[in-house]
């Protein structure tokens, strides 16, 4: 009987047991997307194949150097995935139940989940501090459709209630099915709330109807139309977070401008048009 453990198709030497080496070449990858190393799986699979054993058998088993495969068992009994008894003067070293992943997995997902936490009370200092930093008016300017895709985008970053005041058709017209297969889904998902102003129409009405009032899962809105006679509008407006994003359909350009002056003087200028432009219709 050849005493040295053969090759396996993985790349790594391993002795016979209940485990195939087929199922070890398929098992391996799945504990990487886990977190493992490669030599991490294979040291793990070892320990599980052969029981009670030790770092010297574990590396015969893997083809790994004992220095390495200590530090790996080390850092498993840390996680209690190995533990390790004595028997006599002899380590032993067992796996514990593969249940323990599971355990480590919530685990992990309840500290991502506190650090969201963390980040959601820190985030609008750490935004202060930022905007407080900037010297003056910052705008940025984007153009085609890909830039009004960037400027939807930030939209959706929104903290605050976003205010619109618009030719929607004009805007429909250049990116309806971005609107309505990446934009629309987003912002329910998001459940951002909107107020709008738009130029009283068919097609506003329509828009409103179809994306906000017939949707179960619509975000929540509030909407106003203005006479479209007295308003000359070619332009999308959108106030939200110290911003003002403006896109300009006819020729595909737009900017957004972050300026908290800015943004509180057309933010009151919206409620004063909002204030005198009769009835809303609304999802809440």
């Amino acid at each position: 009987m050849n005493p040295h453990p053969t090759l396996s198709p993985c790349g790594r030497r391993g002795s016979a047991g209940r485990l195939s080496r087929e199922k070890e070449c398929i098992m391996i990858p799945e504990l990487e997307q886990f977190g493992f190393t490669r030599n991490e799986a294979n040291v793990y699979l070892a320990a599980l194949k052969l029981g009670a054993t030790t770092v010297s058998k574990l590396a015969n088993a893997t083809g790994l150097n004992r220095i390495t495969v200590h530090s790996i068992v080390e850092k498993f009994e840390a996680m209690q995935l190995l533990q390790s008894s004595l028997e006599g003067k002899r380590r032993r070293i067992s796996a514990a139940s593969p249940g323990r992943l599971s355990v480590i997995l919530d685990m992990r997902e309840d500290e991502l989940l506190q650090k969201k936490r963390a980040l959601s009370r820190v985030l609008p200092s750490l935004d202060d501090a930022f905007r407080m930093a900037q010297r003056g008016i910052q705008i940025r300017s984007f153009h085609g459709e890909k830039g009004y895709e960037q400027i939807c985008l930030d939209v959706l970053t929104s903290k605050t209630e976003t205010l619109e005041y618009a030719n929607i058709e004009a805007l429909m017209s250049v990116i309806g099915p971005y609107v309505a297969s990446d934009y629309l889904p987003t912002k329910y998902r998001l459940q951002l709330s909107t107020k709008f102003l738009y130029l009283d129409t068919p097609g506003a009405h329509q828009y409103i109807q179809k994306a906000y009032l017939d949707p179960p899962e619509a975000s929540p809105m509030e909407a106003k139309f203005i006479p479209s006679d007295e308003f000359q509008l070619d332009s999308f407006f959108v106030i939200y977070d110290d911003k003002l994003a403006i896109l300009t359909p006819s020729t595909m350009d737009g900017v957004i401008i972050q300026d908290k002056g800015m943004y509180e003087a057309l933010r009151s200028f919206f409620y004063f048009v909002w204030g005198r432009a009769g009835e809303a219709v609304g999802n809440r």
